[in-house]
């Protein structure tokens, strides 16, 4: 799926409501829908007056009903909430977890979705209690796409990972298929593409087992309605046969009496006693012959109906058999498939728990480099401070200890790059949103760099207007801009200039860019600076050293932050680096 776009809209259509609707037009009620409001509300009252409770709440839910049917979202949320309290009234523990889901999914039609997780999580509580393990799915799925919707992808995958879970346990294949899908759309959203294109291929592993199953079943379903019809028409061709032979024998039966009949009258109209007796004896020889023919033709008649009934009870024999062979050996496919997923499923859970402890050991050796080398070079910092106090230093030992000094600062800022992209890969990082002054972030980052810019005699300017508050995390945006002026510092020769200004595109949007007059890059090399297996660091204009991580974790932190980074670059002209950011309404 994420090996190309169509195959990623492919997967947005065929996941089942992940993205919740907009708001749709409210439509009056016909006469006939009025009538029934109206016939249900004076019920209500009925109900309540006789204390009848668990009558008055189904009233109360068949307005709510409704109105929702006519998009008219704030009655039926007042009418469901009245059937709620009724249920809680009477303990109707069912009925309090399906009006629970129905006002999640009300609220969250009318985009409220702090109420809409409060209702679906309550629902989510009752089913556990009940211990319903698909109503359980369900009630996940349903809290996994509101919090989808307010971008709290870690929560929708937590709560996916759990459907995923139970779906495996009671191996309901249609069940896990949707979990991977929805899985897939949340890491992509993320951008996590390495996990969604994982859950999308199990997705789609699921999904094509499915379709075969499918077709097998038609083609089964069709097989079995041919035999069916053969076996039909068979059962009519012998009745028809019957018939015809049933007709046969009376006719002949009827021949038979008419030459009697005749023979006895010409022996009365023609003969003499004493002939009529000789010619008598003759007509009963020729009778009796008839007779025995006439036994014979029908003994001939009962063979071939016994044969025919042989033959169409071989053949009933036969389909039965055929019919019973296949269900045996789709039986018998379908049980392999199951075999099959089932071993999947258990590599699957062995690659969780091995990728569990794999990110246990990451942790363990990213908080030791974090704890080992972070303190001894902040000491060296301090040290380095401390040797700016004394006058008394030889020129070469301090032209020394400044190198040293710099050197010492571009291994803190690698190490800290180090730390805070591995973190971005681990999934720890979470923004803060909040108003964030870029103009105060660029000139604390612009002091904080002055004496870099002094040794290497570059202008550094803040051009970024005050007024300018975006929607972003502080810590992020500190890091993103300190490290696209060290980079611009870097690449820019003695007496160049970096210049940091910033815009409003629009009421939603704010632009800022980091402008060197340096190197520049040529096209090829703009196009590998955010992968990490092709982009090669390169010294700066003074042989500063690099790891090329600085301008990936500026990428992943703006996208977290719901911005975007832009690369231009002209090779000994210089480079701007383009960053939006989305404004703060509240400022």
């Amino acid at each position: 799926m994420y090996l190309n776009r169509p195959l990623l809209n492919l997967l947005y259509i065929l996941v089942f409501a992940f993205s919740l609707p907009s708001k749709a037009q409210v439509l009056p009620l016909n006469r006939s829908d009025s009538g029934r409001v109206a016939q249900y509300q004076a019920l209500y009252e009925s109900y309540n007056q006789a204390n009848n409770l668990k009558e008055a709440s189904r009233m109360m839910n068949e307005i709510g009903f409704i109105y929702w049917n006519y998009n008219q979202y704030k009655r039926a949320i007042s009418f469901y909430e009245k059937s709620l309290k009724l249920n809680y009234a009477i303990d109707n523990r069912n009925g309090v977890a399906m009006l629970h889901n129905n006002l999640g999914m009300l609220y969250a039609d009318v985009q409220d979705y702090e109420k809409a997780l409060y209702h679906f999580s309550l629902t989510l509580a009752a089913r556990r209690i009940n211990k319903e393990p698909i109503s359980i799915i369900s009630s996940l799925k349903n809290r996994a796409v509101v919090y989808n919707n307010v971008r709290k992808y870690n929560e929708a995958i937590k709560d996916l990972q759990e459907a995923l879970s139970l779906a495996r346990e009671v191996n309901n294949s249609n069940e896990m298929s949707s979990a991977y899908a929805m899985l897939s759309e949340t890491f992509e959203k993320m951008g996590n593409v390495d996990e969604s294109i994982k859950y999308f291929k199990l997705y789609k592993s699921f999904h094509d087992a499915e379709q075969k199953n499918k077709v097998e079943k038609l083609d089964y379903e069709l097989q079995k309605e041919s035999l069916n019809k053969q076996i039909a028409e068979l059962n009519a061709k012998t009745k028809e046969i019957e018939l015809q032979q049933n007709e046969k024998k009376l006719e002949e039966s009827k021949e038979l009496l008419r030459i009697k009949n005749n023979a006895y009258k010409e022996l009365y109209k023609n003969f003499t006693k004493a002939e009529l007796i000789v010619e008598l004896q003759k007509k009963q020889i020729k009778v009796e012959e008839a007779e025995a023919q006439a036994k014979q033709a029908e003994a001939d008649i009962l063979k071939k109906e016994r044969w025919y009934v042989w033959v169409i009870a071989i053949i009933i024999t036969l389909a039965v058999l055929i019919i019973a062979t296949i269900i045996y050996l789709n039986s018998r496919k379908i049980k392999q498939q199951n075999q099959q997923l089932h071993q999947q499923n258990i590599a699957i859970a062995k690659q969780k728990e091995q990728l569990a402890i794999s990110n246990d050991v990451k942790n363990k050796i990213f908080s030791i480099i974090a704890h080992d080398l972070r303190g001894p070079i902040g000491s060296l910092k301090s040290f380095f401070m401390i040797l700016e106090e004394f006058d008394d230093i030889p020129e070469d030992v301090q032209e020394i200890l400044e190198q040293l000094n710099i050197e010492n600062s571009q291994i803190s800022n690698i190490l800290d790059n180090l730390l805070n992209w591995a973190k971005t890969q681990m999934a720890e990082l979470t923004p803060k949103l909040q108003a964030v002054n870029v103009n105060q972030v660029v000139e604390e980052n612009v002091n904080l760099l002055q004496r870099i810019a002094e040794g290497k005699i570059i202008t550094l300017k803040n051009e970024v207007p005050k007024s300018l508050v975006a929607h972003s995390d502080v810590e992020m945006t500190k890091i993103v801009f300190r490290n696209l002026i060290q980079n611009a510092l870097k690449f820019t020769k003695a007496e160049g200039t970096v210049t940091i200004t910033g815009k409003r595109l629009s009421d939603d949007l704010l632009e800022f860019k980091v402008i060197d007059s340096g190197v520049g890059m040529s096209a090829e090399k703009v196009q590998t600076l955010f992968n990490l297996k092709s982009n090669k660091s390169t010294y700066g204009t003074n042989n500063e050293k690099g790891t090329g991580l600085g301008l990936v974790l500026c990428n992943d932190f703006i996208r977290i932050c719901g911005g975007s980074l832009v690369v231009t670059s002209e090779e000994n002209v210089g480079t701007t680096i383009t960053v939006t950011l989305n404004t703060n309404h509240d400022s």
